[in-house]
């Protein structure tokens, strides 16, 4: 069975109680209802504040980097872009070790600058041809268990809160969402 946002949101609107009707369609597109615009609003965000908690092994992706196009400020020696599908970098490390058994740390830095006439997030490294390891934006259909469940209750909550006005039921599922992102501490990876 595949697992969409839909799930996910009609799960959360689920956990508020209050037979809140479902919604119709995917983010960013649910339907125009109070709840789906809500969910249009939080449901990315919401993800991303629970996927920057820990380093979720399911969601581990690597890439290759590539130069902003930029000169790197000093102390630096590349710039390269934010990589398009990327929530969090983890590490950036050459494009082959040596002793993959005993890698080196890599210096590395986030800022900003125009790229593009854009100002836009960047990396200052002083590797050439670097590799990021980082989160990216993996569908709900790869998602950790008690990932989801944390989504769920932390999307539960925003809801709670932005549609129903009830304070009392959104401080309790952001614990429960908590307690959830905590046991998901101890078994990242």
């Amino acid at each position: 069975m595949t697992i969409t946002s839909n799930d996910i949101a009609n799960q959360a609107i689920q956990e508020m109680g209050d037979n809140q009707p479902a919604v119709v369609g995917e983010w960013p597109s649910f339907d125009t209802s109070a709840a789906g615009t809500a969910l249009n609003t939080f449901y990315g965000p919401t993800v991303e504040t629970v996927m920057r908690q820990f380093e979720w092994g399911f969601a581990r992706y690597t890439a290759a980097l590539v130069v902003s196009g930029n000169t790197a400020p000093f102390p630096w020696s590349y710039e390269y872009k934010w990589p398009t599908n990327c929530i969090q970098i983890w590490a950036v490390i050459p494009s082959s070790l040596a002793d993959s058994n005993d890698p080196l740390p890599t210096n590395w830095v986030l800022g900003n600058a125009v790229v593009s006439g854009i100002q836009s997030r960047v990396i200052h490294t002083d590797l050439a041809s670097a590799t990021a390891i980082y989160n990216n934006y993996p569908s709900e259909d790869t998602w950790d268990s008690i990932f989801r469940e944390a989504v769920v209750r932390l999307l539960a909550s925003v809801l709670s809160l932005s549609i129903a006005g009830r304070p009392e039921s959104a401080q309790m599922l952001l614990q429960s969402g908590a307690a959830f992102e905590s046991i998901g501490e101890t078994r990242v990876g």
